[in-house]
């Protein structure tokens, strides 16, 4: 699969500009051409701007604590951007937040006035035993106002040095972090993002970065989660070594990741407890190596538990405890479905990965954080299959979207592997047919058989368990028309498609002109505008899966009509096979058949491709509105 390379260590870089790109701020120290600012230009539609945000992370070597002074100065332009006047900062129990001083200031009659905020005006909230916050909201907050704020807090030690966030909702104009690298450890820097910084100083001890300018991070369609791509600063530590005291390494290699793993009671070892399945084996149904049996254990172990929707990489509780409850969390699930497969004689192990919701995952960084999920693995005469048996509407063969995500990284005694975790070749797939006719009424009627394959099937099943009977056809809500008698066929069953049925009716397909007909015969839009309006994108275009859709209408030739014109037939195809769109119109005795095939088989489209994607899909819009056209027969003398 292709992917972004986002995360990078700060190496070597450095620029040596300083007076041009490093700024001086403090707080109180208020631009009164800021104030008199009434739109950010390189956002015009900003509701708030960080004109500010400023951190100085400090190292105490008598108590080995961080300690982060922040200063926040921000543009209020918008009523909407009035929630950023409230104030909301975390700190640990028995570490609270010294140094706050917080004001607003405004432009009247030409004349910077501040309204200061006292210690009084700030309300202490209990979050649970360890974590509390300091509130308030800013005074004197309206449209044109800055409010301002800074304060110092205790924030992480040597072994958790905090990170720094350049990319909000919201642009920011100058961003600056400097942080003092404790010598006592060996750190991982890793940056992510596209910004590129306009000052890298990682000299002396520090790491010290500024960024201007930098754009709000706006949600775009077809992205797994906008944290893959927000600018930030994180700092892992791999290794400490305080002289007369300790030294430990945090950070080794995948290889030890493994052996940390297979040790861990609650992982390899809690799967080496093969007597934990003892009393819940069925020995009767003599399973051995093969696909048949690890079809039927998948089933099994699927069948008896409901998930209880909770996730991570461990096993808490035993098989001994949760088979009876019949509910248990996904790696509960997952690696009891693993030791029954071992029990068989199946060669299975663990994949542990990050969900989509839960970012990319850097394979040049070893950290246990970047997993949260864990999956079963099996492999029979060297076929592999990957498999989650979370969802009782799911076969063995397909993964939960969320986990088609990149790699996985499997646990075995022979040491770590990585897995493709596409390797079922999950497609997300629906195919339509439709007979159409005009009727009596001219109107546009028919009946409609739609079937989902793939990852398509379990969403749909998933949409029609949520949904009441009358409510059906709201699986349907892409064609447009009226629909009635919706029936499904294998909607509760765990098979890899579901097919649909219904009656179709339409006034708007049909339109009369003098003795002609026009009637458009694609009922269902695979899309009805086109989601990509910027000119270029930042960000890949991410699917979960392949897409593999066909459309397929048959429409009768009206009584008393002949075929005039058809919609003209067109191939549209993506460069390196990225995917393709088939229009198809052929006269079929009485009938007229339309094919249509939209085939997307990337499942990443970087933003160097984003341009030809952008234009397929208008294609592909203005195709959907092609129509017959019927003219009516000349009465023979």
């Amino acid at each position: 699969m292709e992917r972004v390379i986002l995360c990078v260590a700060i190496l070597c870089l450095s620029y040596f500009n300083v007076t041009a790109q490093v700024e001086s701020h403090e707080f109180g120290k208020i631009d009164k051409a800021d104030l008199e600012m009434t739109v950010y230009s390189p956002d015009s539609g900003a509701a708030a701007v960080y004109l500010v945000d400023k951190g100085r992370a400090i190292f105490n070597e008598s108590s080995f604590d961080m300690y982060l002074t922040q200063l926040v100065r921000i543009k209020i332009l918008k009523e909407e951007g009035f929630k950023w006047a409230d104030i909301k900062l975390d700190y640990l129990k028995g570490n609270g937040i010294t140094k706050l001083k917080a004001a607003t200031h405004n432009l009247v009659d030409g004349k910077i006035v501040t309204t200061e905020m006292g210690k009084k005006d700030w309300v202490d909230e209990k979050i649970n035993d360890d974590l509390w916050s300091k509130k308030a909201s800013l005074p004197d907050v309206k449209v044109g106002s800055i409010i301002e704020y800074t304060y110092t807090r205790k924030t992480g030690d040597f072994s958790r040095l905090p990170a720094w966030i350049f990319q909000t909702s919201i642009p920011v104009r100058y961003s600056e972090y400097e942080i003092d690298i404790p010598r006592y450890g060996d750190y991982q820097t890793m940056m992510k993002g596209y910004i590129q910084p306009a000052f890298v100083d990682n000299s002396l001890g520090k790491q010290h970065i500024v960024m201007k300018n930098v754009s709000s991070l706006d949600n775009e369609p077809y992205v797994a989660t906008m944290e893959n791509f927000r600018s930030k600063i994180e700092f892992e530590i791999k290794a400490i070594d305080i002289p007369g005291y300790f030294k430990e390494v945090y950070m080794e290699n995948w290889e030890a990741i493994n052996k940390d793993l297979l040790e861990d009671v609650a992982f390899g070892k809690a799967l080496e407890a093969s007597g934990q399945i003892r009393k819940i084996y069925p020995d009767e149904k003599e399973w051995k190596n093969d696909e048949a049996s690890l079809i039927d254990i998948f089933n099994f172990v699927r069948d008896n538990y409901e998930w209880n929707e909770r996730t991570g990489l461990y096993m808490y509780d035993s098989p001994r405890q949760t088979w009876g409850d019949k509910k248990a969390s996904a790696p509960e699930i997952n690696m009891t479905l693993i030791m029954f497969l071992r029990n068989a004689g199946i060669s299975a192990d663990p994949v542990i990965l990050s969900t989509r919701a839960h970012g990319y995952l850097n394979t040049y960084v070893p950290l246990i954080k970047q997993f949260n999920r864990t999956i079963a693995s099996a492999t029979i005469d060297g076929k592999t299959y990957l498999m989650d048996a979370t969802n009782k509407l799911r076969p063995y063969n397909i993964l939960p979207t969320s986990c088609l995500n990149g790699q996985g990284l499997k646990i075995t005694l022979t040491g770590p592997e990585w897995v493709d975790l596409s390797l079922n070749k999950e497609m997300d797939t629906e195919i339509v047919t439709g007979n159409l006719r005009v009727n009596d009424d001219d109107i546009l009627e028919g009946d409609v058989s739609v079937v989902f394959r793939g990852t398509a099937s379990t969403r749909t099943k998933s949409t029609i368990a949520d949904l009441e009977e009358e409510d059906l056809k709201d699986v349907f809500e892409d064609f447009d028309g009226e629909i009635e008698n919706v029936s499904f066929k294998y909607a509760d069953e765990a098979k890899d498609n579901v097919e649909g049925q219904f009656d179709f009716t339409r006034e708007s397909g049909v339109s009369f002109i003098g003795d002609k007909i026009f009637v458009n015969p694609v009922l269902t839009k695979f899309i009805k505008e086109n989601p990509f309006k910027l000119e270029t994108r930042l960000y890949p275009v991410e699917f979960s899966a392949p897409i593999i859709n066909m459309y397929m209408f048959n429409v009768a030739i009206p009584e008393g009509f002949e075929v005039e014109e058809l919609p003209e037939s067109k191939n549209i195809a993506l460069p390196d096979n990225g995917g393709k769109y088939s229009y198809l119109s052929a006269i079929q005795g009485d009938k007229i058949q339309v094919v249509v095939r939209l085939n997307l088989y990337k499942t990443s489209y970087l933003p160097d491709e984003y341009p030809l994607l952008k234009e397929f899909f208008n294609h592909v819009i203005a195709k959907q509105e092609g129509q017959i056209v019927f003219k009516k027969k000349k009465v023979k003398p």
